[in-house]
């Protein structure tokens, strides 16, 4: 029996990805606030950045929605391999901490963040796992 789905971890990965950047682009704006003027230069925008990354509000709300795409990208990986969804969604995070340590860049981001997010990637995952196996054995 095959262990790995790899479509299914790549599109859950995708996922997972897609729904980190687009809500990363909305809670920077929202955080940002009126900060940054129409037609903002990238200085400009370098500078807000700093601040609201030292912003422990935007801190946690950045991983409770990081946390709640890893739910969603793991749990659809789950779904589409059907076989071993635990397994399939913990690839899922394995994936996507590879990807943010590779693709993150240099953070300004305190060091708690960084650890907080790493850390808690692998157990949230296996929940987006765990949720699709409750669903497919509810017929859902």
């Amino acid at each position: 029996m095959k262990r790995f789905h790899l479509k299914a971890i790549a599109i859950g990965t995708l996922t997972m990805l897609a729904l980190d950047l687009l809500t990363g682009v909305v809670s920077f704006i929202v955080f940002s606030g009126d900060s940054l003027a129409a037609g903002a230069t990238q200085a400009e925008i370098t500078a807000a950045g700093k601040i609201i990354e030292q912003n422990d509000g935007y801190l946690l709300f950045d991983l409770l929605l990081g946390s709640l795409s890893t739910v969603i990208g793991s749990y659809i990986a789950a779904r589409i391999a059907k076989h071993l969804p635990l397994f399939n969604a913990f690839a899922v995070g394995v994936v996507g901490i590879t990807a943010g340590a590779l693709l993150g860049g240099q953070s300004e981001s305190p060091v708690w963040f960084n650890s907080v997010g790493y850390i808690s990637t692998i157990p949230v995952a296996i929940v987006g796992g765990w949720l699709a196996r409750n669903a497919m054995k509810q017929g859902a």
